[in-house]
């Protein structure tokens, strides 16, 4: 499996981004969300599963998906394609000095930014990469297979169900352009992105844990966390049968 490599940062930006990231997100959103922002980020110091999923494109039966008026999608394979405005608000969302060189290393190596839109306003995004992964993935990826990351939906716009319907438009292309599966992970705390992905035609591969050393991945498997989790949607699809 490829990876297309990271950008790596020198000692001194090693040390002063993650106070820079702060100060620019607390300026931007404010004490609330800034505080709301950095509870995500000791839950993530604390839970470093991930959720894997994955299909089987050409039998996932998404030959087409028809989106609602007035959402419309957008794939961008260069920054060249990309209009200014939707370029700094992906930027602006986070941190803008590590999100611009993040999109433009991405767009370098080969991956395809999905832009999905309400009207003309930019509602979230999703990435894809074909045959390779930035960083080392928790499954061997054949040349023909795609990797689905980084999706978002901006604030504003969640409790639509814009993303599964994103991942399902992605998935409709691959099918179209004969790609043979597709993997996605989500953290294991993220439940809203879980239950998201829920409403897709992925199935879920398992739970793991993963370091990396010298550019080569070290994975971990819980298979009981798999089946504590296929136990769960057993029980809460029941539950919902007995309701109907």
């Amino acid at each position: 499996m490829k990876t297309a490599g990271v950008v790596n940062a020198s000692p001194a930006v090693a040390i002063f981004e993650p106070v820079t990231r702060v100060v620019d997100f607390l300026k931007r959103h404010g004490f609330r969300a800034t505080i709301l922002r950095f509870w995500v980020f000791v839950r993530r110091i604390f839970s470093n599963r991930m959720v894997l999923f994955y299909v089987d494109v050409q039998q996932s039966e998404v030959s087409s998906v028809s989106l609602p008026q007035p959402l419309t999608v957008q794939r961008k394979t260069s920054p060249a394609e990309m209009r200014s405005d939707d370029w700094e608000k992906i930027a602006n969302f986070w941190n803008p000095p590590t999100t611009r060189r993040n999109m433009i290393d991405r767009f370098h190596h080969g991956a395809s930014l999905w832009l999905i839109r309400s009207a003309d306003q930019l509602a979230g995004y999703g990435w894809t990469m074909t045959g390779q992964t930035i960083e080392p993935h928790y499954h061997p990826l054949g040349s023909n297979d795609v990797h689905l990351f980084d999706f978002l939906v901006f604030p504003e716009f969640r409790g639509r169900s814009l993303n599964p319907l994103l991942v399902d438009y992605i998935l409709a292309q691959m099918v179209q352009e004969g790609r043979i599966r597709a993997f996605i992970e989500v953290r294991e705390w993220n439940k809203p992105q879980l239950r998201s992905l829920g409403k897709t035609k992925f199935q879920l591969l398992g739970v793991a844990r993963k370091k990396s050393f010298f550019g080569q991945a070290f994975v971990v498997w819980i298979p009981e966390e798999r089946a504590r989790m296929v136990d769960q949607a057993q029980n809460q699809s029941n539950r919902a049968g007995r309701k109907n």
